[in-house]
């Protein structure tokens, strides 16, 4: 059964205020009739579990990514308050910005159609990353001798979530074939870290402050792993590369630095 929507003129939508500590956004793609990398149709299934395990398909094409287009102007944080954030940030995207976000929110979020174009209003505790364009230019592609166009990016982690890159276990023997090709899920290589929490509603809660990039992690045993993009093939934050989305707070300890 299809959601209801609300439809919403220009002057509506711009005029709108977005509740407490969400940013509206302005969705890029759509799940019907999705494409690979390869040009092979993946199709939509309407299924309204969406799961962020390892085995959902509707979960795999679930709607992740989007153009930020509205921000408040703060962020709440009060312990006090039931309104509050779980933790104290500042306010880090922008309007232009592309922002992933979790799946289950993606889903249940508020849906507001302006001009055609899908509206969606996320909690901002809840987006785990984005992409920002810094310079834009041309250059000539020397395969088709065509102008096409170049962008660089700012990659941004949001909220003290950090983007690691899997590790597999290491071989018990030389013998063993299979261990190397076996995720490890108790720890991973930081490929993204940005600034974490500066508190949290729950004054137990800490986190590493000296995170860097390559760094080789340890995650509490209680951290529920799931990945950003869940299939190379539709992969769009980082070519083909698959991270798993992880609180700083979850990570345990440093395991290995790069010199």
């Amino acid at each position: 059964m299809d959601r209801p929507r609300i439809i919403l003129n220009k002057e509506e939508l711009d005029r709108a205020e977005i509740p407490l500590n969400h940013v509206l956004v302005k969705m890029l793609h759509t799940s019907e009739g999705i494409k690979t990398k390869g040009g092979i149709t993946v199709g939509f299934n309407t299924d309204t579990t969406y799961s962020e395990g390892d085995n959902s398909w509707v979960a795999d094409l679930a709607e992740c990514y989007a153009e930020v287009y509205k921000v408040p102007k703060t962020l709440f944080f009060d312990p006090n308050d039931p309104r509050s954030m779980d933790w104290q940030t500042e306010m880090e995207l922008k309007v232009g910005d592309t922002v992933w976000f979790s799946i289950l929110e993606s889903k249940n979020s508020p849906e507001i159609i302006c001009e055609k174009a899908l509206y969606k209003s996320i909690p901002y505790q809840d987006c785990y990353v984005a992409k920002r364009i810094v310079m834009r230019g041309t250059q000539l592609n020397g395969s088709t001798l065509r102008q096409e166009t170049v962008e660089c990016y700012k990659v941004i982690s949001l909220n003290g979530y950090v983007l690691c890159e899997p590790c597999f276990k290491p071989r018990i023997s030389a013998l063993d074939e299979l261990s190397e090709k076996e995720i490890d899920k108790s720890r991973g290589i930081v490929k993204f870290a940005g600034t974490p929490p500066k508190r949290y509603l729950r004054e137990e809660y800490c986190h590493i402050e000296d995170l860097q990039v390559g760094d080789e992690v340890l995650f509490d045993p209680k951290t529920a792993l799931f990945y950003l993009e869940r299939l190379e093939n539709l992969a769009t934050f980082d070519g083909n590369n698959k991270y798993w989305v992880v609180l700083r707070r979850r990570i345990s300890a440093i395991l290995n630095r790069e010199s």
